[in-house]
């Protein structure tokens, strides 16, 4: 019969993974003094709801395997059956917004998605955005399971859907990942006042959030401010007003610029307001009539795009890439127009670099980079910042991390850092904070934890205000716990976007390490580490003609079949540098030699301090793996890592 006052948690729901090998907790809510039952696999416990109404059984752990049913009843004629549950692996996916990067983001690199099989071996069970800052939540605001299939896909998180497929091909095992993530999260956000102690301002300003009506305030600001200088905006900007997406506008007295570019390298420099570029086009028969899709790389901030009058599409921030579909009979051979108005909110305006331009189909595509026109509709101060509540300290861990804590896993996969590259100097701190805090709560001292260190990226980063470098150095401390496992992921970032799309290998090195730390895999699970660094002086195996004030000979662990691959750099290799005695740092030449590398200096014996590899906002050459494809990250040493030849 239907329940009404028997409750679960919503993680206890049809769809449901649970851990293998651990003791099955079933808990829920009832009226007080009821007796409830929990079975499965004709196994049952029992127990009595406390005075609060809450009920905690615990089955005995099992081994994997599935589908089955878990059935709840209490005295009072209630019953709830839980269908469809496996018993296999589950991990906890948590992070930003890379973490939260949806597979619909990212099916153009990875086009099977959009025909994929069902598979009943991978599922999630996805949270939505929620905050509490006034205590830790017993119960999820949302979520539910879901396995693989062509209706379910496109909402899996890209990172943690590679992570999964990966786990169970090398596990066999039905693996379910609880995906608890936000864009522009910081590592705050997901700890709680417990793991906070000693960071009295953050814990202050866990405290103002907590106040109702200071919280309603803000988000009243929020849904004001911004939205009445968008009106005026719009109000104000004459391209609107005289029509200037109508194809046959007159833009003939609009100036000229080379699209696509960085508005800091030209007149738009700093500008604020509301900015129309145009370009008349023609199509191939291929294309003209026909449905197609439009790519407009990325644009900053805001954007309306009009074909031939009719506007195909529009984003109101400046992550997403612009994917816009053509209808079918909108264009024709010649004489197309195409019009972008963008509105810049804070005077960093751009039409980003590097990416795809372009109208396309199957059959042909037309490039759209080159000469614009363009004229600015109105100018204007800069948006009111939006104060996003979510972020804040405590919130997004009492909310959708505390709930979570009942139900067994067996790791931890963390994605998050790009909101904390601006203040560095306690990430080290916060993320142990995190790790010691999340065991403690899952009651598993050695709960693995894996994280994702920072990818290459260029654009929108300042190196005093945003030390990307030194932040992948301090996250690598992270790995003297032998617990915790860290997946390198500059061969797979995007230089000119804090989203790249390239997941599936930062999903397939986070399973490995997985598999390694939990699972007993024995290949290899990570890239080339260095070692040890012998100086050679006046090396005899240069030539002449190269004959340099020193010669480093450097040896690494995980380097098995060690050598360079040429990505979109070339294939030198141009990442390592030296460190001199007065603290100058410069590039040394790299020679791969069976498992060692071999690096030429113009720096003396004598005054060489230290080496540094890949310690940039990207890779400027070939970078270096072994031979299962793991990359060599970054890393800094000093003289105590060198040795007496």
């Amino acid at each position: 019969m239907s329940s009404k006052t028997l409750r679960l948690p919503k993680l206890i729901s049809d769809g449901m993974v649970i851990q293998r090998r651990k003791s099955i907790h079933v808990w829920g809510w009832n009226e007080p003094g009821s007796e409830v039952a929990a079975t499965i696999c004709e196994v049952t416990a029992s127990g009595i709801t406390d005075e609060t109404g809450r009920f905690d059984l615990y089955l005995p752990a099992r081994e994997s395997g599935g589908p089955y049913e878990l059935i709840v009843r209490d005295d009072r004629g209630n019953e709830e059956i839980i269908r469809d549950v496996f018993i296999g692996l589950v991990w906890f996916c948590t992070g930003q917004s890379n973490m939260e990067l949806p597979v619909a983001r990212v099916k153009d690199r990875y086009p099977f998605f959009n025909d994929i099989e069902e598979n009943t071996q991978v599922r999630t069970f996805k949270i939505v955005e929620d905050s509490d800052f006034c205590t830790p939540l017993e119960e999820l605001g949302s979520g539910s399971w879901s396995h693989v299939s062509k209706d379910t896909i496109m909402n899996f998180s890209a990172t943690g859907y590679f992570f999964a497929q990966n786990l169970q091909k090398i596990t066999g095992l039905t693996v379910g990942f609880i995906n608890a993530s936000l864009g522009g999260s910081r590592i705050s956000s997901w700890l709680g006042r417990d793991m906070l102690q000693g960071y009295d301002e953050l814990l202050a300003e866990a405290d103002r959030y907590a106040d109702e009506a200071f919280r309603k305030s803000v988000m009243n600001d929020n849904a004001t401010y911004p939205q009445r200088w968008r009106d005026e905006l719009d109000k104000n900007d004459k391209g609107l007003s005289l029509g200037w997406k109508d194809p046959q506008f007159d833009d003939s007295s609009w100036k000229s610029m080379n699209i696509p570019v960085m508005f800091d390298d030209t007149p738009l420099k700093g500008f604020i307001g509301a900015v129309w570029f145009r370009r008349k086009f023609d199509l191939p028969d291929e294309l003209a009539g026909k449905p197609a899709r439009l790519f407009l790389g990325t644009l900053v901030d805001r954007d309306e795009v009009f074909v031939n009058g009719v506007k195909v599409g529009g984003i109101e921030y400046q992550y997403p890439p612009r994917k816009y579909d053509i209808p079918e009979g909108l264009t024709v051979k010649e004489g197309n127009t195409i019009v972008i108005r963008l509105c810049v909110e804070t005077g960093l305006g751009r039409i980003t670099p590097g990416k795809d331009y372009m109208i396309f189909n199957e059959k042909a595509a037309t490039r759209l980079e080159g000469d614009w026109r363009y004229e600015i509709g109105a100018v204007c101060g800069a948006i009111p910042p939006t104060d996003f509540i979510n972020w804040k300290p405590t919130g997004l861990y009492n909310a959708m991390t505390a709930p979570c804590h009942n139900y067994p896993v067996d790791g931890i996969i963390w994605y998050q850092g790009e909101s904390n590259t601006h203040e560095p100097y306690d990430y080290v701190d916060l993320s142990r904070r995190m790790i010691s805090g999340y065991r403690k709560k899952w009651n598993e001292e050695n709960l693995p934890y894996i994280f994702v260190q920072l990818p290459n990226f260029v654009i929108d980063v300042e190196s005093v205000s945003d030390p990307w470098p030194q932040f992948r150095l301090d996250q690598k401390k992270l790995l003297d716990d032998p617990n915790v496992g860290m997946a390198v992921t500059m061969d797979a970032g995007e230089d000119n976007d804090l989203h790249p799309t390239m997941k599936e290998p930062i999903g397939q090195r986070l399973a490995v390490y997985a598999a390694r730390l939990k699972y007993g895999y024995g290949g290899e699970y990570t890239g080339p580490e260095i070692q040890s660094a012998v100086i050679l002086e006046d090396d005899e195996t240069a030539q002449a003609s190269e004959k340099e004030a020193a010669s480093i000979e450097l040896t690494f662990t995980h380097c098995a079949g060690l050598c360079s691959r040429a990505l979109d750099k070339g294939e030198e290799i141009k990442d390592f540098e030296i460190v001199d005695a007065d603290g100058k740092i410069t590039n040394a030449r790299a020679f791969i030699q069976g498992e060692k590398i071999i690096l030429r200096t113009k720096v003396g014996a004598d005054k060489i301090m230290g080496i540094r590899y890949l310690v940039s906002y990207t890779y400027k050459g070939a970078m270096i793996y072994n031979s299962a494809g793991f990359p060599m990250g970054p890393f800094e040493i000093g003289k105590d890592y060198f040795a007496a030849r």
